[in-house]
């Protein structure tokens, strides 16, 4: 058994638990449904509210696919542990894959290489951008400060819209087990009825065995991977949609997050 679950937030001020799958009982002692409900905050420690805050905000503004960030969370009998989760922004929540932190681990290091930015909230009230491929640390300091944008419980802002699957990790045909409510907007998926069935069903065949080599990176190294396929909404008329896709793997399931290709022609 692995040291870690799945988490799932809500995209307003106090980030809100709406989902937290089963394995945080063997590791915290909390029942998902103790939990379900209350403000992410209400279970991190004091000293590292205001960091998650930022990090919180950052990840809403920019719509961050993938943040790593440590922080400490308080189990049921008080106690407090030092975790990191991986944290992937979907439209209107942030889907977040957690494990035990151990910066010695190889799984640790190979996460920490493979997602956009890593964070550590720091013992003295702190925030450390520990890593980042992508961003300047001026725009980081930016985003990071942009508390202004809250209007009422949530940004003013639009949101691309993504959706987001969780897959059984232990079935070769990687079943899905959770949509998230605009699979059905962006690719035609019936959420009710896709759940029991393998996400092959809605894989083109000339990315199947790209997305199986990709997964099964995600499941072997905890690690987060990237894909690009077509996403057939009906394989008999050949109809499909280019789709961006990006995964981490926990032993509760395969978080993945979607978002249609852009299409972008250039002009002569």
């Amino acid at each position: 058994m692995k040291n870690n679950w799945i988490t799932i937030w809500d995209n307003t001020r106090e980030a809100r638990l709406i989902y937290v799958s089963e394995s945080i009982t063997d590791h915290l002692g909390w029942e998902p449904e103790d939990i379900i409900g209350r403000e992410g905050y209400d279970l991190f420690h004091p000293g590292d509210h205001n960091s998650l805050r930022k990090v919180h905000l950052a990840n809403i503004y920019n719509e961050k696919m993938s943040t790593m960030v440590s922080y400490r969370i308080m189990a049921k009998d008080g106690s407090f542990v030092q975790v990191e989760t991986i944290l992937h922004y979907c439209h209107d929540v942030l889907i977040g894959s957690t494990f035990l932190y151990d910066e010695d681990s190889l799984d640790h290091k190979i996460r920490a290489n493979s997602v956009d930015e890593i964070f550590m909230c720091l013992p003295d009230g702190n925030l450390q951008l520990a890593g980042a491929w992508n961003d300047r640390q001026e725009y980081l300091n930016n985003a990071l400060d942009m508390d202004t944008l809250w209007k009422t419980e949530r940004l003013a802002l639009s949101r691309e819209r993504r959706f987001c699957l969780i897959l059984n990790r232990f079935s070769e045909a990687l079943n899905i087990v959770f949509a998230s409510g605009l699979a059905t907007e962006l690719v035609s998926l019936d959420t009710a009825q896709a759940i029991g069935t393998s996400l092959y069903q809605y894989v083109a065949e000339k990315d199947a065995a790209s997305l199986e080599s990709q997964i099964d990176l995600a499941k072997q190294y905890d690690m987060v991977v990237r894909l690009r396929l077509d996403w057939l909404m009906d394989r008999e008329k050949g109809l499909s949609e280019a789709v961006e896709a990006i995964a981490s793997c926990t032993d509760d399931g395969i978080v993945m997050v979607f978002r249609l290709s852009p299409r972008l022609y250039m002009d002569d």
